[in-house]
């Protein structure tokens, strides 16, 4: 019987492949995980034992199909192969799991790396993991005495002085990853300036770790800091010196504290993202951010009580998240920058306060494109209306309101129909949206029908006055398009599908 043409073709194609050299097939399987390049032995003969010889190993305990003790036997017979064989391997990559009474990991680990070392090995690749969540276990030695370390992740283990006794100098590592293990200052000061190539570091849910200095690692290129306290009353978070190494680009910090060397120039910074920064962050006024594109600062309180200059001419996104209005000031931007303010008040006395602070935040980022979320705060009613009141004296001084892309409100109907009036007096937003519908409905009759109840309408027509147009679109849920549509058509709508909505509006030029 005759082939079809595509089998033919097909054939063909695998024949030329499997002629080619040797090396040429190692190759092909060097970028194939482990358990892919073994099953390539069934395509022909002259691929049968080629996953035998290529110069890279990678075994994960993560996916291996059996039990522990078959893992590590599976390792040993493939090292103790190469070695019997005088086969090279270039590349050693190995996920393994040792607890506090597993001996046999650690001495198998205490074979292999000195085995592998005289096999030629350039890069070893490395996470090693306790098997328990609930308990730490000491790290073993053997791991630091290994010169060829490139990649190093360590999970769940105690990294004490007997860690390091075998500490040699790693000028490969460029990648150290500790994940929930307790570690102290000494410890990590020593590792790291043992470390002079790292360019990625990655701390997450780590304890012990009081001050870190980033002073020694000029090729670093990627900060991550990530801890999350579970006891507020814990001891003070870490604090961490960067001293502006010239080659960082992203550095993200989560519950540290973070302090820049006065008037330092960060020039290939690219990312700055803040979480839960409790020093004062006064000391960023003086620094130059050239390059800098993305700036996040969340549930900060360093920004609390300081006046913040920000020195950032390549930004194109400033992010704010946070139950205070912080006051920051811009330097030259980007003519094309924009601006994602997420304020979370659950109470607010002194409203009139929070307008006025919120009216000046705007008028800061006045040239980017904004995007203001409100969520779920409540006032004092009787302080709203003051507030409306001194915001509308402020802002006959002050100019006009700031023109603001979207607004997102998130309030009940009793705190959003007294909140919005002040908002509108401070903003113009060409997009207001709501996801509650008795919210929505209270909308339409404000917005599309003009109809405002006694109590406040006065200061409600300072804004309602410059209101030119206003239309309900709606947006089914897995869609991209928005349309126009009346009230009764959304109620109709929502009692089948699922719809989002927003009130566009357009506003009389200043």
């Amino acid at each position: 019987m005759k082939r079809a043409k595509g089998e033919e073709d097909g054939s063909k194609s695998m024949d030329i492949i499997s002629v080619l050299p040797q090396e040429i097939l190692e190759r092909i399987l060097y970028f194939l995980p482990q358990e892919y390049a073994v099953r390539t032995s069934v395509l022909s003969k002259s691929w049968r034992h080629v996953w035998c010889s290529r110069p890279n190993l990678v075994f994960s305990v993560q996916t291996f199909k059996g039990k522990r003790q078959d893992f590590l036997i599976t390792v040993d017979k493939t090292i103790q192969r190469y070695r019997d064989q005088r086969l090279c391997v270039e590349e050693f990559d190995l996920c393994i799991l040792v607890d506090g009474s597993d001996c046999e990991s650690v001495t198998f680990l205490e074979n292999w790396i000195p085995l592998l070392k005289h096999m030629g090995m350039k890069k070893f690749d490395l996470s090693i993991h306790s098997r328990y969540s609930w308990a730490f276990t000491d790290m073993p030695s053997v791991v630091f005495g290994a010169e060829s370390l490139q990649y190093l992740h360590v999970a769940k283990f105690v990294m004490d002085q007997k860690c390091i006794e075998r500490l040699v100098l790693l000028k490969h590592l460029d990648q150290l990853h500790l994940e929930q293990v307790y570690i102290e200052d000494a410890v990590f000061q020593r590792i790291i300036s043992s470390c002079p190539s790292i360019e990625t570091m990655i701390i997450e849910g780590c304890e012990g770790l009081k001050k870190i200095n980033l002073s020694d690692l000029p090729n670093l290129i990627y900060f991550n800091f990530d801890v999350v306290y579970e006891d507020e009353l814990e001891e003070e978070p870490c604090s961490i010196e960067i001293h502006a190494p010239s080659s960082i680009e992203t550095i993200n910090i989560t519950f540290g504290n973070i302090w820049f060397r006065k008037g330092a120039e960060f020039r290939n910074l690219i990312n700055l993202h803040l979480r839960g920064v409790d020093s004062s962050l006064e000391h960023m006024s003086s620094c130059k951010f050239p390059i800098l594109v993305w700036l996040s600062l969340s549930d900060c309180e360093g920004l609390k009580d300081i006046k913040l200059f920000i020195d950032a001419p390549s930004m194109l996104l400033f992010e704010y998240q946070g139950f205070f209005i912080p006051s920051i000031s811009f330097g030259k931007t980007t003519s094309s920058w924009r601006s994602e303010l997420n304020i979370n008040y659950m109470q607010i006395n002194n409203g009139y306060l929070w307008f006025l602070e919120l009216n000046e935040l705007l008028n800061s980022v006045s040239k980017s494109r904004i995007i203001l979320s409100i969520d779920q705060y409540l006032m004092n009613h009787d302080d709203v209306i003051r507030g409306n009141v001194n915001t509308v004296q402020y802002m006959n001084g002050c100019g006009i309101a700031v023109v603001v892309d979207r607004l997102i409100l998130n309030a009940s109907l009793s705190a959003g129909s007294s909140n919005l009036d002040g908002l509108l007096r401070i903003c113009r937003p060409r997009i207001l949206m709501h996801l509650d519908m008795e919210v929505v409905e209270w909308l339409w009759k404000l917005l599309m029908e003009r109809e405002s109840g006694d109590e406040g309408d006065w200061f409600r027509q300072l804004w309602l006055r410059d209101l030119e147009q206003a239309s309900l679109e709606i947006r089914e849920s897995g869609r991209e398009e928005w349309r126009s549509a009346t009230l009764s058509e959304l109620r109709k709508c929502r009692e089948t599908k699922s719809y989002h909505t927003r009130f566009a509006l357009k506003w009389r030029q200043a």
